[in-house]
């Protein structure tokens, strides 16, 4: 008589990869909180005539990041204020990036000069200390949900493929004979 195997229970990894998959996001999360609620109480510093070649209406990057606001510009060659109609300042919220874009589209409303050879004044947060540092990068590496998918793959089917090898090839024989004589036992 041979004894029927049973199939592989794959409900405590599912559950497994999902109980993960909720720890990374709320981990992610918090200290993603941790990080923005730290910004704001950061000391700031002031970055005075940054040379900006060539805004366009895309915009060209300021060198700092997490940039708490632009003050103003000014042209470089005329020494003049650029009103602040002529420009716009896009901060990011992903790394904190300041965007300076060219919104004039009229040359009357810019007067004596171009969208070239720009100077801008502005504050951003310094976030050399440990108290925004360290959640910062542990919220990038742990947000990066691309490599821990990949992980999850690999665990999962290995999993399986193991549970699958023990099945056929471990934990004792899988035939049970019967010795009582012909016929067998009643």
């Amino acid at each position: 008589m041979q004894k029927l195997k049973k199939a592989v229970d794959l409900t405590d990894l599912a559950v497994g990869i999902i109980v993960l998959g909720i720890a990374v996001t709320i981990g992610a999360i918090v200290l993603v909180n941790i990080r923005d609620n730290t910004l704001t109480g950061l000391d700031t510093v002031t970055t005075v005539s940054e040379a900006l070649t060539t805004v366009t209406e895309t915009g060209e990057v300021l060198t700092n990041s997490w940039v708490s606001s632009v003050t103003d510009c000014n042209n470089a060659t005329g020494s003049v204020l650029i009103a602040t109609g002529n420009y716009s300042a896009t901060i990011s919220p992903l790394d904190g990036h300041a965007a300076i874009a060219f919104t004039s589209t009229d040359a009357g409303d810019i007067g004596s000069f171009n969208n070239t050879n720009w100077e801008c004044n502005y504050t951003w947060y310094n976030t050399s200390r440990i108290d925004w540092t360290l959640p910062n990068q542990a919220a990038t590496g742990i947000g990066e949900y691309g490599n821990w998918f990949s992980i999850i793959v690999i665990v999962g089917v290995s999993a399986v493929v193991l549970g699958l090898i023990f099945m056929a090839f471990g934990r004792g024989s899988s035939v049970s004979s019967s010795s009582s004589g012909i016929g067998g036992s009643y």
